[in-house]
C-alpha cells in the first residue's frame, strides 16, 4: 500500500470532492458477487481514506452537505474514518451545500420552488427555516473536521439561473442572509468541527460587499469562492489574500484556507507558493492551504474517461492532466477481456482486466459498464489527480538549481513572486507592477464554450456538484 499523505505536509492539499454513493459502495468489506474483480482486493480497498486500503492512501477529502437529506448516520466510509479514533492524520473538509441551497434543490427547500414569491417572502422563508439550517450543522459537526459556513450564493442572480429561488433577491439580501447564517453557526456550534467563513462574489462590487460583511467573523480560517476564487484569476486569489493578511486573518489562530472548485497542476503550485508565504512572513507555521474538485468522478462516473499524468515538462502546456476514453466495449466481456490489461498505470490499474470492468456483454447490452466499473475508473483518476500535484509540487519546490530543469520559468518566477508578497506592505502596486508575469501564467478569465469533456472542462461545470450527476 502506497500512503501519500506526509508527501503533502508541506503543499497545499488536494481534496477530491467525494461522492455520497462512492462512498457508501466503498464502506463494505465484500466483493460483489458473480461479479468479476480484480484479485486480492475488495471493495473497501477502493476507499483511499481507509488507511489499510491494499492498494494506496491518501487522508484528505471534502464532502458536502448538500448530497444528503439529513444528519442521520448512514454507514459511509467517511462516517467510519471521522468515527476512528486511530484516523487523527485524516481530514474532511465539509461543504455546507451551498450550490443546491441557491439551485433551491436542498433537502427541506420545497416550499422556496414557486417562483412567484416575492423576495421579502423567499427571505422571511429561509430565515424561518431553522431545521435546514440545524440539520446542516449538524451533519458538518458529525461528519468533517473543517467546514465551511452556510453561503447564499450569489450567481443566483445571473440570468441562467433565474428559476432559482434566490434569483430575484438583491445582491444586499443575500448578503444579509449569509451574515445571519454566520450568527447561527457561532450561536449553535457545538465545537466539533471548525469553521471557515466563505468569501465570494461574482463582480470587484459584490466581491467587496461581502468581504466587508463578512470579515468581522472569524472562525478558523476562510474559503475562497465564485470570483474571490480560481475563477476571477490568480489576481483576485493574492487580492484577496493580502486583504486576509492585512486583516489579520492568518495569525496564530486561524488554520486553513481553502479555494473552491479547481484541479490544474498550475494552481496545485501557485497555492502552495501561498501557504509557503503565510507560513514564513505571516509566522503561522502549521497554516494550510486546500483545493477540490470533483472531476476525478465526473470523468470516471459520467464521462467513463480515463484520467491520465501531465508530461511536466518546459513548456506550460505540458502541465495539464488529460483523459482518454476508457477501454469499454463489450468485446472485453469474459474471457476475452481477462487476456488484456488496463493500460493506464495506477496502484488499481496494475491490477486490472479489462473484464473487470466490461461486465455485460452480447448485442442486446446497451452498457458494457456497471456502477462498480465506474467506481473503479474514479479510484484510478483520484490516485492519478494526487499523485500528479504532489508531483508538480516537488518538481516546483527543488532547489533552484534543479527545478529550472523540468518547470517552466515563468512559472518558477511567478512562485517566487506569490511567496514573497505576503512580506510586502505596498501589495497592490507589485500586483499591478507585475500583472504581465501573472497572466503569462493565468492569462485573464474569459468565457468558455462547452462542450467537449476534458480533465479541465469537467472541473468547471460547476464548483459544488450535485449527487449521483456522474453515475454510470
Amino acid at each position: 500500500m502506497i500512503d501519500l499523505t506526509a508527501r503533502y505536509n508541506d503543499f497545499a492539499v488536494y481534496l477530491p470532492a467525494l461522492q455520497k454513493s462512492y462512498a457508501l459502495a466503498t464502506a463494505k468489506a465484500t466483493k460483489p458477487k458473480n461479479r468479476p474483480f480484480p484479485k486480492g482486493i475488495n471493495m473497501k480497498d477502493l476507499d483511499f481514506l481507509n488507511p489499510n486500503s491494499k492498494l494506496w492512501h491518501y487522508g484528505y477529502a471534502l464532502y458536502s452537505a448538500g448530497q444528503f437529506t439529513s444528519s442521520v448516520p448512514i454507514g459511509c466510509s467517511v462516517e467510519q474514518c471521522r468515527d476512528n479514533p486511530d484516523n487523527t492524520h485524516i481530514t474532511i473538509l465539509g461543504d455546507s451545500g451551498g450550490y443546491q441551497i441557491g439551485k433551491g434543490t436542498l433537502k427541506g427547500m420545497d416550499g422556496f420552488k414557486d417562483n412567484a414569491l416575492k423576495p421579502d417572502v423567499i427571505c422571511r422563508k429561509w430565515r424561518s427555516s431553522g431545521d435546514i439550517r440545524k440539520w446542516i450543522v449538524n451533519w458538518l459537526e458529525a461528519n468533517s473536521h473543517y467546514a465551511m459556513t452556510i453561503d447564499m450564493p450569489l450567481w443566483a442572480k445571473d440570468a441562467s439561473n433565474s428559476e432559482t429561488p434566490f434569483h430575484h433577491c438583491s445582491i444586499e439580501q443575500l448578503i444579509d442572509l449569509s451574515v445571519e447564517n454566520l450568527k447561527y453557526i457561532k450561536r449553535y456550534q457545538k465545537g466539533n468541527t471548525k469553521w471557515l467563513s466563505v468569501l465570494q462574489g461574482t463582480t470587484p462590487k459584490d466581491s467587496k460587499q461581502w468581504w466587508d460583511a463578512v470579515k468581522h467573523y472569524r472562525f478558523s480560517g476562510w474559503a475562497l469562492a465564485g470570483n474571490v476564487g480560481w475563477r476571477g484569476g490568480i489576481e483576485n486569489v493574492l487580492y484577496y489574500t493580502m486583504l486576509l493578511r492585512d486583516g489579520g486573518g492568518f495569525e496564530l489562530g486561524q488554520e486553513w484556507m481553502h479555494v473552491l472548485g479547481v484541479s490544474q497542476p498550475k494552481w496545485a503550485v501557485a497555492l502552495s507558493a501561498i501557504q509557503r508565504g503565510i507560513r514564513k512572513h505571516c509566522k503561522n507555521p502549521n497554516f494550510r492551504v486546500s483545493f477540490d474538485s470533483a472531476s476525478p468522478f465526473q470523468l470516471g462516473g459520467r464521462y467513463q474517461r480515463v484520467a491520465r499524468y501531465p508530461k511536466f515538462g518546459k513548456e506550460l502546456s505540458s502541465w495539464v492532466i488529460s483523459a482518454h476514453e476508457a477501454p469499454v466495449n463489450a468485446a472485453y466481456f469474459g474471457e476475452a477481456g481477462e487476456k488484456l490489461a488496463f493500460p493506464f498505470p495506477s496502484p488499481l490499474g496494475d491490477k486490472l482486466r479489462l473484464s473487470d470492468l466490461n461486465v455485460r456483454g452480447g448485442d442486446y447490452n446497451v452498457k458494457s459498464y456497471d456502477d462498480i466499473s465506474g467506481y473503479m475508473l474514479i479510484n484510478h483518476n483520484c490516485w492519478v489527480y494526487v499523485r500528479s500535484f504532489l508531483e508538480a509540487n516537488e518538481l516546483a519546490f527543488r532547489l533552484k538549481s534543479d527545478a529550472d530543469k523540468a518547470v517552466p520559468q515563468h512559472l518558477l518566477d511567478l512562485l517566487e513572486f506569490i511567496e514573497n508578497l505576503l512580506s510586502v506592505q505596498n501589495w497592490e502596486a507589485e500586483l499591478k507592477k507585475h500583472q504581465k508575469l501573472l497572466h503569462s501564467v493565468f492569462p485573464p478569465p474569459k468565457d468558455k464554450k462547452k462542450g467537449k469533456a476534458d480533465a479541465e472542462e469537467v472541473e468547471e461545470v460547476e464548483e459544488r456538484s450535485t449527487e449521483d450527476d456522474w453515475k454510470c
